[in-house]
C-alpha cells in the first residue's frame, strides 16, 4: 500500500493544484475525469511502441550517441507526447468546456498525469521505494512541465485562428523536445561512447538543466494564465458592481 500510494500521490496533487487555478468551472469535472483515464490508457501505445523498438540502454557498447538520441527523442519521447497530444486534441479540444486559453493547460495536465501515474507505478512497483521518491520530485513534475507547455500553445491556439495551426503543432513539439532532452542525458549515462568523454556528474546536470528550464518556462505559462484569471475575475466584479448600482439608481428614482 506503501509503494501504491507512493506511485499515485504525486500526480493527484498536481491535478488537484492545477484544477485549484480554475475552481470557478464545475462543469468540467466529468470531462477531465475522462481525460485523466484515456491518459492512463494513452501509456498502452507508447509501451508497445517501445518494447517493439531497440532500447539502445540494453547493449550499451554497440550503440552511438546518435542512436541514443534518435530513441530517447523519437521512440520515447514522440510516442508518450505524441498520444497525449491526440488526446488533447481530439477529445479535449473540441468540447464547449474548452472555452479559454487555460483550459489547455487544465486538460493537458490531467492526461499527462494519468499517463504518469500508470508510468510511476509501474516503476515503483518494480524498483522500490527509492525510485518512487526519486520520480515524486523528478519524473513526474517533470511529465506536469511538459503538458503545462503542450497545454499552453494548444490552448491559445484555439483562440487565435491565424496562428492555430502553428501553435498547436509548438505545442507536441516543444513537449516532445524538453522530454527528449530530459531522457537523452538519462539515457546517455549508460552509453560507454558518452562517458568515456563526458563523467555521469555532467550528463545528470544536462537532464536537470533541462527539467529546470521547463519548469521554469510551466511556470511562467501558469503565471500568465493566473494573470488572465484575476483580470476576468476583477472584470466580472465590476460589472457585477455597475449593475447593482445601476438597479440602486432605478429604486431611488422609483421612489
Amino acid at each position: 500500500m506503501l509503494l501504491l500510494a507512493l506511485a499515485i500521490a504525486p500526480g493527484f496533487a498536481i491535478c488537484l493544484f492545477i484544477y485549484s487555478l480554475n475552481k470557478y468551472k464545475k462543469e468540467q469535472r466529468t470531462h477531465l475525469l475522462i481525460s485523466f483515464v484515456l491518459g492512463m490508457l494513452s501509456t498502452l501505445p507508447a509501451f508497445l511502441i517501445q518494447s517493439l523498438a531497440v532500447d539502445v540502454r540494453d547493449d550499451p557498447f554497440r550503440h552511438s550517441i546518435f542512436s541514443y538520441a534518435w530513441y530517447a527523442f523519437v521512440i520515447v519521447a514522440l510516442s508518450e507526447e505524441g498520444g497525449k497530444f491526440l488526446l488533447l486534441r481530439w477529445y479535449a479540444y473540441p468540447k464547449k468546456t474548452f472555452n479559454e486559453p487555460f483550459d489547455g493547460v487544465i486538460f493537458a495536465v490531467m492526461i499527462g498525469m494519468g499517463f504518469a501515474t500508470v508510468e510511476n507505478i509501474e516503476y515503483v512497483w518494480q524498483f522500490g521505494v527509492s525510485t518512487g521518491v526519486t520520480r515524486f520530485f523528478l519524473a513526474v513534475p517533470a511529465h506536469a512541465s511538459f503538458a503545462v507547455l503542450m497545454g499552453y500553445n494548444v490552448g491559445w491556439a484555439k483562440f487565435e485562428r491565424q496562428r492555430s495551426g502553428w501553435l498547436i503543432w509548438k505545442g507536441l513539439l516543444i513537449a516532445v523536445l524538453f522530454h527528449g532532452s530530459f531522457d537523452f542525458f538519462v539515457f546517455l549515462q549508460q552509453s560507454h561512447v558518452a562517458t568515456a568523454y563526458f563523467s555521469t556528474s555532467v550528463l545528470s546536470f544536462g537532464a536537470f538543466a533541462t527539467f529546470y528550464i521547463a519548469m521554469r518556462l510551466a511556470l511562467r505559462a501558469l503565471r500568465i494564465q493566473a494573470e488572465i484569471q484575476r483580470e476576468k475575475a476583477a472584470a466580472a466584479n465590476e460589472e457585477m458592481g455597475g449593475h447593482a448600482h445601476e438597479e440602486s439608481d432605478q429604486s431611488t428614482n422609483f421612489d
